[in-house]
Order: structure tokens, then sequence, then C-alpha cells
């Protein structure tokens, strides 16, 4: 049997919102070890306190209540103490009650519950009911062993964490629209920015020219203006790899491109450094005749390879190469086209395989650029992540 059981619950509005971790668990195992500690070594400001349904009636099983935030007055001892020293002692005995700890089994348990109640919280009603229903929520997510891992994986990339408002993409769903902004002018690149349509499809490249004049510390500007989307940073590296890789993450960029004409061990450390920092590596194969014996060279593959045509080459017919062969040698890796793309040609790079369409000059140098982005999403066929999602509780 499993020692202990975990549970999480947030449940209510602010300021009296209840957020509550807990642990259920044997007397005479961890959970109990760590219940007999709490008690014997209190700590200032955190004092642990055993939930009771009125005072000398303890709830059973015995539960210990530990507030998360520092006590500082009276005031806030008295919520604990009051509202939510009650909420979470019934929350316990109606656990029992309903079956969801079995009752046979509360003298064997042991709960540890930890509660937040916000300073500026005022309304005791509100506090109880928010920490019963919170409770009593973590209870039997915990005894029914939720969420499973299959529920964690599905939620991942789909959920937006209450305290950012905002969504990590860590894009999961192609096919997506990158916008490069290769402008080296700020003023006109957040003029684009502020026009683009709010859409999950949409990635900003800070492009290399951009970051050469602004500095890396352009993505965190970009960010500022759309904390929902993935930032590339272009910056094109072909030596100290992990060096870059770690400057463009600490500016806060989702994806780090790197060059394909960097040495072999450049372009390895790189991609190591994205991995560690939590940013996913772009190799761009400007110039690279070969993609597929570079990929076959290197021992870590990237997240993302970006087939690239050059500016000054755009004339010359789409020619991107065998995406099926480079594909199977990277894996789930995201392949992006990239050079002089148009809507009328996003039917054929979607057929050829690609993930990524790479547009400039064809949307941030449209009179309409929001139109211009539209109607390549919609050539795309793309739609919102949680257009058609209703969020529940579980």
């Amino acid at each position: 049997m499993t020692d202990f059981f975990v549970g999480e619950a947030l449940i209510g509005e602010e300021p009296e919102i209840a957020h509550i971790d807990l642990i259920v668990g044997k007397k005479n195992g961890s959970v109990g070890i760590d219940f007999a500690n709490s008690i014997a070594q209190p700590r200032m400001g955190h004092t642990p306190i055993l939930g009771v349904i009125r005072p000398n009636i303890p709830a059973k099983p015995s539960t210990l209540i530990v507030p998360k935030v520092t006590i500082r007055s009276l005031e806030d001892a008295e919520k604990i103490f009051g509202p939510a020293q009650s909420a979470v002692a019934k929350a316990v005995a109606d656990a029992v009650e309903e079956g969801i700890i079995p009752k046979e089994q509360a003298e064997e348990f042991v709960v540890i519950v930890s509660v937040f109640i916000h300073p500026r919280g005022k309304e005791y009603q509100r506090i109880y009911r928010y920490n019963y229903a919170a409770t009593k929520l973590a209870l039997r997510r915990a005894m029914e062993n939720f969420p499973t891992i299959d529920k964690v994986l599905e939620e991942k990339d789909k959920a937006i964490h209450g305290m950012i408002g905002f969504r990590i993409n860590n894009l999961k769903k192609p096919p997506y629209l990158e916008v490069a902004l290769d402008i080296p002018d700020w003023r006109r690149v957040e003029g684009i920015i502020r026009t683009l349509p709010r859409s999950d499809a949409i990635i900003i490249e800070a492009g290399t020219p951009l970051i050469k004049r602004y500095g890396v510390e352009v993505v965190q500007k970009i960010h500022q203006l759309r904390p929902e989307s993935v930032v590339i940073a272009d910056l094109k590296t072909l030596d100290t790899g992990n060096l870059e890789a770690r400057i463009a993450g600490d500016a806060t960029a989702d994806v780090v491109g790197f060059s394909g004409l960097a040495p072999i061990k450049t372009m390895e450390k790189f991609i190591e450094e994205c991995k560690k920092i939590g940013a996913l590596s772009l190799m761009d194969t400007l110039n690279v005749l070969d993609p597929v014996e570079i990929l076959t060279k290197l021992k870590i593959k990237p997240d993302i390879l970006e087939l690239h045509r050059a500016i000054d080459v755009e004339h010359e017919e789409y020619a991107w190469g065998n995406i099926p062969e480079i594909r199977k040698l990277c894996g789930n890796a995201l392949i992006a086209v990239a050079g002089g793309i148009r809507v009328k040609n996003v039917d054929a790079a979607l057929k050829a395989g690609a993930d990524i369409i790479v547009v400039g000059r064809a949307i941030t140098a449209a009179k309409d650029i929001a139109g211009a982005a539209r109607a390549f999403l919609q050539k795309m066929g793309v739609e919102e992540v949680d257009q058609f999602r209703v969020m529940t509780d579980f």
C-alpha cells in the first residue's frame, strides 16, 4: 500500500481564496513522524495547530493545520484559529462520513494540511466555505491518486497557471506561423507586435538584425507585449554555444537559434544548454548544403530544424530538401521552412511536411498586417487551443 497520499485544491476568489496542500498517511509511517515533529518543533509565524470540530473535539483522523503565510498579528491568527481551523476539521470529518477516508482507518491515519490565508482576507464566511471545499476536494483527490500521470501529460501543454495568467506553449500542436521580425527598428517592431492577431499559433521571432542592434534583451521586451507568445531569439550562433544559449535563456527566450554551419561540438553544447534552461533549440540551415549530413553527425538533435533560403536567393525555385528523411533523423523535432514564403506557397510547404511556416515581409511589410497574418492562419487551417474547450474542475 502507498505510504502516503498527496492532495491539492484551489477554490474561491481573492482575497479569501483557499489553496490547500495536504498529505494523508499512517501514524506509524513517515507522515506520522512529520506530524509529531511539527507539533514538537513549531516555527515562529507558522505554528501548527490541531484541527478541531470545536474546542476539546479534534477531528479524526488527527489533523494538523500548518499556515503557509507567516502570521504577523492577532488578526492573522484569528483567521487560522477560527474559520480555517473549523473548516479543515469539518471537511476531514465529513470525508470520513462520506467514505472518502475509510472509517475503519480513521485511527490509523493522520493528515497534515497546509493552509493559505491571504492577509487581506476579511470575510470569515468565505474563508470557512472556501477552505472547507478545498480541503474536502484535496482529500478526495489524494485518496483517489488524482491526477493520473496520463492526465498530467494531457494537461501540461494546455493549462494556464492562475498566478501568471498565460500558457507556456511548448509547440505541441503544429502547424505554427512564425513572424520574423528582422527589422532593426524597435518602434516599427512594437507596432507590428501590437497589430498581430492574438493566436496560439503565432510564434514571434526576434530576428538577427533586431538583436544585433538592441541586444538579446529585446526578447524580454517582446514578451512584455505578448507574454503568451513563444519568442525565438535568432542568434545564428557559430561559437561559444552554451554561453550564447544561456544568455538568450536569461532574456526569457523560449526558442534559441544557432547556425548549422557551426562546429559540431558547438552545436551539441548549444542544444544541451537549451535543455538545461528549458528552452527549445533551433538549427538554422541557411547556407548548409546537406542538413542530413550534419544531423547524422550530431549526437543530440535540435528541437526545431529550420530549412532556410536566404533573402538574396528568394527568386529561385522552392526546394526544402527531403523533409521525411530529416524527420527520421530528428525524431519529434519540428520542421520550419523559411525564405520568401507567400500565402500561395503554404499548401506546398505543409504537404512537404513543414510544421512551422516562417514569414517575414509578407506580413511585416503589408499594409494590413493583421489581415495578412490572418490570411496565413486561415490557409494553414489552425484553430485556438482552447477555442472549443470548457475549463472545468475535475
